[in-house]
């Protein structure tokens, strides 16, 4: 243990910074006190804690930090003087655990710190945490944490709810500032393109505080880089490969690389600087069935396989100048692009036809965002912040190629003849043969049948992008020993804009090339565990398909029709401006915490889009007119933290909060798709109200000094007009009566749960058995909306998006420099599409997944690990109203993963 204090300047302020005494690393989130009095605070990421408007004379200093020794520091502050102390903490890891295994605690150390001293409840995970679970890409790590259920795709993690919102009711930052979402129809951020390993941690808060954006009826999720703590060089390379089981054509061995390097430098270390890359490529591969139903009985069914290769590129670039403990710059930027290469293979039944698609489709996403910002202690007790940050981001669809042929047939009174036939004896592998009516050369797999249909050439770009510009003044207040605090004031202005552009030409065909001239030698012999006997059957391959199209263009012609109505349909162009202010106190009085405040928004929007129209000869109307709104929308929310230290490491904390939650983008699109010969009407809707919610959470938690945390809670929202897409009787002239379906607001939902959370390295075993852990939540929501069907039939539904029950147990073993753990993560089904009626509605179904992580240190610089995911093969899986009736199956198989770390 040492302790060094020097006097210098003016005033009567104190300073410090606290480090591990073992290893100098700095400690974020370390707790001081001043003993005696409610005077208090956390250090930052730097480890560094500052104290203003103190009055001269002796103090004792209670400085505390989880799986280290807390300890009392005196220090005398002179007149007209500055103290400085430096604090070095005492680990109580066990010396025979290994340099990793000790990085991993002092890693889950900080974030429960973070957790345990945050005044609103949130969770924290860190780092070196993530590492240990086999997630490359942001979604899976979250998935990891209580009350957060995942939306999948293609067996990767890609959207996330919190408490049984839907993805679109939460907020996504990195470093503090909300970031642009490069798709285009809802605002959802698909994680799977941020991959962990640039990830310092990431916060959770169930329960936003004042000064934090308003629109998160879920909560948020901030994502913090890595930036420069110590003078130390900070030097991270990992490599690995894996294996993908269910990719055939392509190659099932990918890779992974990524570095961070960084320090701080000069004698005071005054200037960091952090820069971290990564690259990933991968090959992945599913087997899905899809199914319809009318009324229960099976019409339409659908084999798909899929073959990907997904691409991911990222950096981060973090910069910060310390003046001194007081006063800062920064800059942080980050960029992240992702690629996604699709082949599928779709072979499409119903009971008149049978069809054959293949579908080449690249498609690209790119997120970059820049922060500039300062923060100063002034006189006074005063402190400023502030920032200018961009964002953009965008999804580019270059090229989304698709060649269809068809098999139908007419019986002798022209009409459609039904020739194929389903059997359901297994309702989650339905088999197809053709009927006893079915003419001479009919087959589904008889190639030489199928004739032209269409080809179609697609492109799409959509661009986010918005500034915003923040600040914030505080002051620190005192009123005595026992009752002192913090009032803070500030707000912000973000400008966005966000526009959609798309391309589809549809083209017929007249020349002479047949679909058996086409076809490929790819062949799927275990498609579906061979459930069905010849899969998917022979498709034509990328290159004779781009060959056909580019080579022979005399023999294609544009429908110039359905081309102009893709083309438009989906397009717009959108601006939404917000203005925010707000005051708020973070209060102290002995053992309670507060925080009391209120938030002002106002948003201001202009969305335009299109009228795409057919009339009664089956003609598009054109030109096709654009059609603008402009709205504004008022939020006043109130908010009240309180935070009880029941005894050391135990607190008590309550929240009542306002939020809400803007539309998705496309939601408030004023478009319109009209179909006169089949009185059919698609709607946007501009004057949709956001969703607002009250929201009440009470928590407990108990933190171990060696390293962990038990917790329990309730929570419950009452959420005014939430959204859900509605079918009706459209009753406003010229199209009265035509069957509508437009997003609108229900009335009111009711959401209420509880979770409970335990994770502990159980050291107080003995022996070997000291080395294993427990990590372990569950998640309890239930919910009710009440909305209107078509017939203006009340209903009460759950809301979309909301599983029953969520839980991840793992069990992990840390010793010896060795590090395992199995995982097992599980969510409950949901409603995830309200239909007319509830026997109709689709469900996402449970899903288990068991993974496991393994990693060994070899030396202080080298380790080497290998991953297991989705051990038991476990599906996507939705269905139609009841179990027994699945929508669509999608099997992933599993994947191998392994490589190295290196710290140099």
């Amino acid at each position: 243990m040492g302790i060094t204090t020097i006097a210098f300047g003016q005033g009567h302020s104190l300073m410090g910074e606290v480090e591990s005494e073992r290893t100098g690393e700095k400690l974020p989130g370390a707790n001081i006190k001043i003993k005696g009095t409610s005077l208090g605070t956390v250090t930052d990421n730097s480890g560094a804690f500052f104290f203003d408007n103190l009055s001269e004379g002796d103090y004792v200093l209670v400085v505390s930090y989880l799986g280290f020794e807390t300890q009392e520091v005196e220090v005398e502050i002179a007149d007209d003087g500055t103290e400085e102390v430096e604090v070095e903490l005492e680990d109580n890891f066990l010396e025979m655990e290994g340099i990793m295994v000790q990085g991993v605690r002092q890693g889950q150390a900080r974030a429960l710190n973070e957790q345990r001293e945050a005044l609103n409840i949130k969770n924290v995970i860190d780092a070196e945490l993530i590492s240990t679970f086999p997630d490359p890409n942001v979604g899976e790590s979250l998935k990891r944490i209580p009350g957060i259920n995942i939306q999948s795709d293609q067996g990767e993690a890609r959207y996330i709810q919190i408490r049984g919102t839907s993805p679109n009711l939460s907020n996504i930052s990195i470093n503090g500032e909300k970031i642009a979402a490069p798709e285009g129809d809802g605002r959802s951020i698909a994680l799977d393109m941020i991959p962990s390993d640039v990830l310092a941690s990431i916060e959770v808060s169930k329960a936003i505080t004042p000064d934090m954006d308003g629109d998160a009826i879920g909560g948020t999720v901030n994502l913090e880089t890595k930036s420069a703590v110590t003078k130390d060089r900070v030097l991270n390379l990992t490599l690995n490969g894996g294996y993908h089981n269910n990719v055939s054509d392509l190659s099932p061995v990918g890779g992974r690389a990524s570095l961070n390097y960084g320090q701080r430098l000069g004698e005071e270390g005054k200037f960091g600087y952090m820069i971290g890359a990564n690259y990933n490529k991968f090959s992945l591969g599913s087997d899905n069935n899809e199914m319809a139903y009318d009324e229960g009985t099976l019409e339409e069914m659908e084999l798909r396989d899929y073959e990907l290769t997904r691409e991911r590129f990222g950096t981060t670039a973090n910069f910060d100048y310390q003046f001194n403990r007081k006063s800062q710059l920064y800059l942080n930027t980050s960029f992240n692009y992702f690629a996604d290469q699709e082949y599928r293979r779709l072979l499409g039944l119903a009971t008149d036809e049978a069809v054959r698609e293949f579908k080449d489709r690249l498609e690209k996403q790119k997120i970059f965002s820049t922060s500039l910002g300062g923060e100063h202690g002034l006189s006074n007790g005063f402190r400023v912040d502030y920032s200018a940050s961009y964002s953009y981001s965008d999804q580019h669809t270059p090229e989304d190629r698709e060649i269809i042929y068809a098999q139908a047939y007419e019986d002798a009174a022209g009409e459609d003849l039904e020739f194929v036939g389903f059997d359901r004896s297994n309702v989650d592998y339905p088999q197809f043969s053709l009927t006893p009516d079915a003419p001479s050369g009919a087959g589904i797999y008889n190639y030489g049948t199928y004739e032209f249909d269409e080809f179609v050439d697609g492109a799409e770009l959509t661009k986010d992008r918005h500034v915003t510009a923040r600040l914030n003044l505080s002051k620190e207040i005192a009123w005595s020993d026992n009752f002192s605090g913090i009032f803070k004031v500030g707000g912000l202005g973000r400008f966005k804009s966000k526009d959609r552009a798309l391309t589809e030409d549809v083209y017929g065909y007249n020349g002479d090339t047949t679909y058996e001239g086409l076809i490929s030698d790819f062949r799927d012999d275990d498609y579906l565990s061979g459930h069905y006997a010849n899969g998917v059957g022979l498709f034509p391959g990328t290159d004779s398909m781009r060959d056909l199209f580019e080579n022979n263009s005399a023999d294609f012609e544009r429908d110039e029709q359905e081309s102009t109505e893709a083309s438009n349909a989906e397009d717009y162009d959108a601006t939404e401006d917000t203005y925010a202010g707000y005051v708020m106190t973070d209060l102290q009085w002995g053992n309670l915490g507060t925080i009391l405040g209120v938030r002002y928004e106002h948003l201001r929007t202009e969305y335009e889009g299109n009228t795409v129209e057919y009339d009664q000869n089956e003609e598009l109307v054109q030109p096709i007119p654009t059609v603008s709104d402009i709205n504004t929308f008022d939020f006043i929310l109130p908010m009240v933290h309180l935070k009880y230290n029941v005894r050391d490491n135990a607190n008590l904390r309550l929240a009542w909060t306002n939020t809400y939650a803007k539309p998705n983008y496309f939601d408030l699109v004023p478009y319109s798709i009209i179909s006169r010969p089949d009185e059919e009407i698609e709607l946007g809707n501009p004057g949709l109200e956001p969703a607002r919610s009250m929201n009440l959470d009470l928590m407990a938690e108990y933190y171990f000094s060696s390293i962990g945390v038990i917790s329990a809670g309730v929570f419950y929202k009452n959420i005014q007009d939430f959204i859900y897409t509605a079918n009706f009787e459209y009753d406003d002239a010229p199209y009265s009566g035509y069957e509508a379906t437009q997003p609108i607001n229900g009335d009111e939902a009711d959401l209420a749960g509880f979770e409970v959370a335990l994770q502990r390295q159980l050291t107080f075993l003995p022996g070997f058995a000291s080395g294993f852990g427990i990590y372990a939540n569950y998640t309890y929501t239930w919910s009710d909306a009440q909305l209107t069907t078509e017939g203006e039939t009340a209903r009460s539904v759950s809301l979309p998006g909301q599983a029953a029950d969520v839980a991840n147990v793992a069990l992990s073993y840390q010793k010896y420099g060795f590090s395992g753990r199995i995982s097992l993560n599980y969510s409950g089904e949901f409603v995830e599409e309200i239909r007319e009626n509830s026997a109709d509605d689709r469900y996402y179904d449970k899903h288990t997944q068991i993974d496991i992580s393994l990693s060994q240190q070899v030396t202080p610089g080298i380790r080497i690990f290998a991953d297991m995911v989705n051990l038991t093969n476990e599906p996507l899986r939705y269905y139609n109203g009841t179990p027994t009736r699945p929508e669509q199956q999608e099997f992933y198989s599993f994947q191998v993963k392994g490589g190295v770390k290196l710290s140099l």
